[in-house]
């Protein structure tokens, strides 16, 4: 007790170190609670999804002196890993994108991804409302839908359990709404 109290004392007596004392263990504690957040975000905590160590994501890797970076496959090159791979149950295309979400009443900037078929049979996962895709929608020249997100569905479409069947406008095009997310899923906006 006489040691702290102590220390109390050359703490009051050096108002300038105190100040500097009491911002370097703030700002240290700040950024390890940081730091171990994201990691236990991305590297501890599992995926939500059934068995999730069973899920790969698949890009090529490029490199050239001091430049080195993983790129998406492309579509050609998905297919034709798709078509010839023997390892893999399912396989599909996640490519993120940006889409303007249009009303009669204005526009909206979205996050969304563009994704192939299999993408929700893939992860596990049932769309709260309506349905995932389809193979057959992945077809050029097939109409254009769209499973909405949950918060997007909620905060622009009040939450309406008759959105599945409409029709909304991404980029000037016309996609039918087929569903809409489980509340826990966090990934964007999905169309295809």
């Amino acid at each position: 007790m006489k040691d702290f109290r102590y220390a109390l004392r050359m703490l009051a007596a050096n108002p300038g170190f105190t100040v500097v004392a009491v911002l370097a263990l703030a700002l240290g504690i700040g950024a390890n609670t940081a730091i171990f957040s994201v990691i236990d975000a991305v590297l501890l905590r599992p995926l939500p999804y059934p068995n999730p160590e069973q899920l790969v994501w698949i890009g090529n890797h490029y490199s050239e002196g001091a430049l080195s970076f993983t790129a998406p496959l492309s579509a050609v090159e998905v297919i034709e890993f798709r078509d010839r791979q023997e390892v893999f149950r399912q396989v599909s295309v996640i490519r993120h994108a940006n889409f303007n979400l249009s009303s009669e009443s204005d526009a909206e900037r979205l996050q969304g991804v563009y994704v192939s078929a299999p993408y929700f049979d893939m992860l596990g996962v049932t769309p709260m409302l309506g349905r995932g895709f389809r193979q057959e929608e992945d077809r050029p020249g097939a109409n254009s839908v769209v499973v909405l997100n949950h918060s997007l569905w909620k905060r622009r479409f009040g939450s309406d359990r008759q959105i599945v069947g409409r029709g909304i406008i991404l980029d000037g095009q016309s996609y039918e709404v087929i569903g809409v997310t489980p509340e826990w899923f966090g990934m964007a906006d999905t169309a295809e």
